[in-house]
């Protein structure tokens, strides 16, 4: 009995051990980490709460743990509050954290990984997330421009495709060479245009500013670096989400142009009795032609995408398609481009992982657009008293009956034009995590890009250009490749207080472009159009190909001790094929240290301030933006004739320079990070100064050998400023709260040497102490008036109206007696600068409940720009129109224009005003839907109106003081209607 007693409690006992068995076996937790606004938190710390056993979450906020049912996880992030979870039956938890205010921290892109931006030693800026959304970007340029200190964003012209902008990273460092930025785009160099991104894929943007920042890019860091990374999944249950917007463009600004009776008192009083009978017979009639009315319209803009996004345990996705319609507000000026994205992300086992992010891409740029400020044929200047249309209703070829010099504005919007590009890129990287070397990984990135464009254009004789050539057709088709192979090898440790990355790179990329152009004349019939090239006859082919290779190396260490002392150190090794053979390599070292004084025992704990860093980096850069054969000797084609054959024949057009190298820019940056009333507000302040040397210049030579000039890397250049970032929360109430977020940045531009010495560029404007665009001229000073002793002046042949030089030089003769006259050479005087000083963007966000008001404004100064709308040019006997200007006459005797005649300006004085502005780019006002109305679906609704460009302050009286040209395309007031759904 005894025994059998026994025997059942041990049955009993293994029954009980088995079942506790069952209910603690193990299984793997998965889920997703996210911050209020519901973006991936990387680098959260996961532990099973009284264990040793953790995990952390990987850039796209997903984590993988392997645990029991009823133990806690907890998940701890530096800048957000600790969390705890119990485990239940379930196997996947999603978790948001909050931010806490007093260790607030963000993580960033910085070039081949990421870090904690309390991390960081280098200089770099991040746009927010409500900078690419609610706002009607065509590209991502325009959600950058004043919203982070130290660049410079400027859009040169207005058009459909808003793609003609100049992006400038702490100044202009080179003459001759680009001074653009390198964009990286999911981790590769990228090559295209601005137009080809789809802004709405855009997860996140970064800013590489200092050396330290941008020495991992080697030869291509001088100019800065801008970081793009596209959305990825989350994990939970997929996401779909919708975005649309639509609205219309209107134009901002024009100055008064004259119309046909103003045009005729002006000639009248220009040119008496200079009227033809066409025109008089159009004042007459009363008949007058707005031909600036004619070649604009009111826009419209449409942009609609759809994305699917969601991840399981091994994998996320995320896969979009975007179309955007833009009708500019030039007749003729369309835009269209639909994308296609396709982000796939797989844990293969839990060492090996592949990812892909792949975007098909094609644009639409059919149709060409009227003239605006060509010399024969601008809508802005083509006589009102003139015909757009004959009698039958079709468009003129001529205008003008008596002046066959002017074509009809509006004819190139006849022209048969097919303008259709498409793109393909694609970066896909495998990456395997050593498991017997704990924090040891190696990483395959492999990019490809490929853009193909092709273009047909026939001018029929409807057109001024077909009816001189009788016909002319063009075909013309451009291929670009961009390849590229990295190896990296990645090691992270913690080891106590001491924690060791290490990134090592090997690399290789070879760019390709290809250009063939057709061009036939004189054809039988406009029927086939570009058809028929066949039957031209005559018919011109050009071919352009072109190839460059980079190899590169690459070591990054950084060193944290105890998360209070930081260390950056960072060479890489280029080789690029364009240089010459005694310089193909360079080499690019850097150095950052920081210092987080807070983390100090001495540090008061309680204060206004309670998070201060110290940063300092030193680095040097390269800027391998020249020809890939500028270092190679070349021949031209100089065929000549052989009696009655054509015979082959070539002149030298470039000489070699085997030491032709990059020009290398050394950067000291020094910056302060602070956190303000537990960290409410964060204020970070950089001050630095880079110096540009071996700049790639063409210096003259004897042209013993037919060449007169050789590239040369001669002549150094500086910048150096200050810049200035603070954004924080003002008001944090219940139902109220406003944000704000500020930046200003000043930047001196100076050349410093000029050809390996102190001698100036005067011929090319260029002059050492001086900024790389100043602009170089006679200063007017004033007009002369009826009772100034203009004879004896130093223009004795003015006459009261004319416009007065300044009189820089004042030479008089050995007697002492001045000598009259004005000299290009010594009266010539540098008038301010083209390229901003200042620049400032300043950001306000006010949210009542569920309605959110946005204001951003942006302003530039110490700008100088010559002001071409007074620089008169109507052609003899007033053959052209022009602006509407005050001139000077006895009885309005002014001193800012000169008399209306064509000698009052016989020096070309040029009108050189402040071109300082302040924009207020954007208004957006959103209301967001109560989450209640989609039940437990975690959906959200927001509907929204932008206005851009509604106002601009400025003293410029032209086109508008952005725009490079005063006789283009007007610039565009915007208004937008859209909604962003989520499901």
């Amino acid at each position: 009995m005894m025994k059998n007693q026994l025997l059942l409690k041990l049955t009993c006992m293994v029954f009980v051990l088995l079942a506790f068995t069952g209910f603690a076996q193990n299984k793997k937790i998965t889920g997703t980490v996210t911050d209020r606004s519901n973006m991936p938190l990387p680098g959260v710390n996961v532990i099973v709460k009284g264990t040793s056993n953790g995990a952390s979450t990987d850039f796209d906020g997903n984590y993988s743990i392997t645990t029991t049912t009823g133990q806690t996880l907890v998940f701890s992030y530096v800048g957000f509050k600790t969390k705890e979870v119990v485990v239940g039956n379930t196997t996947t938890y999603n978790v948001s954290l909050e931010t806490d205010n007093a260790q607030l921290d963000e993580v960033i892109i910085v070039g081949y990984g990421t870090q904690k931006r309390s991390d960081v030693t280098g200089s770099v800026a991040s746009i927010s997330q409500e900078r690419l959304e609610e706002k009607p970007n065509t590209n991502f340029a325009q959600a950058l421009q004043g919203a982070l200190p130290g660049i410079t964003i400027n859009q040169n012209s207005s058009s459909a495709e808003q793609n003609d902008v100049s992006i400038l990273i702490r100044g202009r460092n080179s003459i001759n060479a680009s001074n653009s930025p390198l964009i990286v785009y999911d981790g590769i160099p990228y090559s295209g245009t601005l137009a080809d991104i789809n802004p709405n894929d855009i997860k996140s943007i970064s800013v590489l500013k200092d050396a330290s920042a941008t020495a991992i890019y080697g030869s291509r860091g001088a100019n800065g670096v801008i970081l793009i990374d596209t959305k990825k999944g989350k994990r939970g249950k997929p996401k779909i989400s919708f975005s649309s917007y639509s609205g219309y463009n209107e134009i901002a600004n024009i100055p008064e142009i004259y119309d046909g009776q103003g045009f005729a008192a002006f000639k009248e009083t220009r040119e008496p009795n200079e009227l033809t009978s066409s025109e008089i017979d159009k004042l007459i009639a009363g008949e007058y032609t707005d031909w600036l009315d004619l070649a604009t319209r009111t826009g419209f803009k449409q942009d609609h995408n759809l994305s699917v996004s969601g991840a399981t345990d091994r994998t996320n996705y995320y896969v979009s398609a975007g179309y955007q319609d833009v009708k500019g507000i030039a007749i003729n000026d369309e835009f269209k481009r639909g994308s296609l994205r396709a982000n796939v992300n797989i844990d293969i086992t839990d060492d090996l992982k592949f990812g892909s992010s792949t975007q098909l891409t094609r644009i639409d740029r059919s149709g060409l657009s009227p003239s605006f400020g060509s010399e024969s044929a601008g809508a802005y200047f083509t006589n009102p008293l003139t015909s757009a249309y004959d009698e039958q209703g079709n468009l003129t070829v001529n205008p003008w009956p008596e002046d066959e010099f002017f074509e009809n504005p509006l004819g190139p919007t006849l022209a048969d034009n097919t303008d259709i590009s498409f793109k393909i890129f694609t970066a896909n990287f495998i990456e395997y995590k050593f498991p017997f070397i704990k924090g040891l990984s190696f990483r395959l990135n492999t990019g490809v890009e490929y853009n193909s464009r092709n273009e047909s254009r026939y001018w029929g004789l409807n057109t001024a250009r077909g009816f001189r050539s009788n016909g002319e057709a063009r075909l013309e088709n451009w291929v670009s490749s961009n390849f590229l192979l990295e190896n990296i090898l990645n090691y992270n440790r913690t080891f106590g207080d001491h924690t060791i990355a290490f990134t090592g790179l090997y690399s290789s990329q070879k760019n390709e472009y290809e250009s063939n152009r057709t061009t036939g004349v004189g054809f039988q019939s406009d029927l086939l159009t570009h058809y028929q090239l066949e039957q031209a006859l005559s018919l011109t082919h050009r071919t352009i190909f072109e190839q460059t290779t980079l190899v590169s190396q690459m070591g990054r260490l950084n060193y944290n001790y105890k998360s209070k002392y930081f260390a950056t150190f960072t060479v890489r090794r280029d080789g690029f094929s364009g240089f010459g053979d005694d310089e193909k390599y360079g080499v690019f070292p850097s150095v950052a240290l920081g210092w987080k004084v807070s983390e100090e025992s001495f540090f008061p704990k309680e204060g206004i301030v309670n998070n201060l860093k110290l940063r300092f980096s030193y680095g040097e850069n390269g800027n391998q933006a020249v020809g890939p054969y500028d270092n190679l000797s070349r021949l031209t084609d100089r065929s000549y004739l052989n009696f009655e054959e054509t015979a082959p024949g070539f002149i030298p057009s470039q000489l070699a320079n085997n030491g032709l190298s990059w020009e290398t820019t050394a950067t000291y940056n020094l910056g302060v990070d602070l956190g303000i009333l537990k960290n409410r507000f964060n204020l970070s302040i950089d001050a630095y100064r880079a110096r540009t040397s071996d700049l790639l210049l063409d210096r003259l030579i004897p042209s013993v050998h037919g060449i007169t000039e050789v590239t040369q890397n001669i002549g150094e250049t500086q910048n150096q400023g200050i810049e200035i970032a603070l954004g924080g929360a003002i008001v944090d109430a219940k139902n109220f709260n406003w944000k704000a977020s500020g930046n200003f940045s000043y930047n001196e531009n100076e050349i410093v040497s000029l050809f390996a010495s102190d001698q100036d560029d005067i011929a090319n404007g260029l002059f050492i102490g001086q900024p790389i665009s100043s602009n170089y001229g006679f200063k007017f000073d004033g007009i002369w008036q009826q009772n100034d002793d203009i004879a004896n002046s130093a223009q004795p042949g003015a006459v009261p109206g004319d416009v007065r030089v300044l009189d820089v030089n004042n030479p008089v003769d050995d007697a002492g007696n001045p000598i009259l006259g004005i000299s290009a050479n010594d009266d010539r005087v540098i008038q301010g600068q083209r390229d901003p000083k200042v620049i400032w963007g300043l950001d306000n966000t006010f949210t009542y409940k569920n309605v959110s008001l946005n204001i951003f404004m942006h302003g530039v100064g110490g700008v100088t720009k010559r002001n071409t709308t007074k620089d008169e040019n109507v052609f003899g006997g007033v053959r052209r129109n022009w602006y509407v200007l005050d001139y000077w006459t006895p009885d309005n005797p002014i001193n800012t224009f000169h008399r209306n005649h064509q000698d009052a300006n016989i020096n070309n004085v040029g009108f050189f005003e402040k071109a300082d502005f302040i924009r207020i780019k954007d208004i957006s006002l959103s209301y967001k839907f109560n989450e209640s109305l989609f039940g437990d679906s975690n959906g959200s609704l927001k509907l929204y109106f932008t206005a851009r460009n509604l106002f601009t302050i400025t003293d410029w009286d032209g086109l508008d003081p952005e725009l490079n040209s005063q006789r283009s395309v007007p610039l565009q007031k915007e208004f937008i209607l859209g909604l962003n759904l989520t499901l």
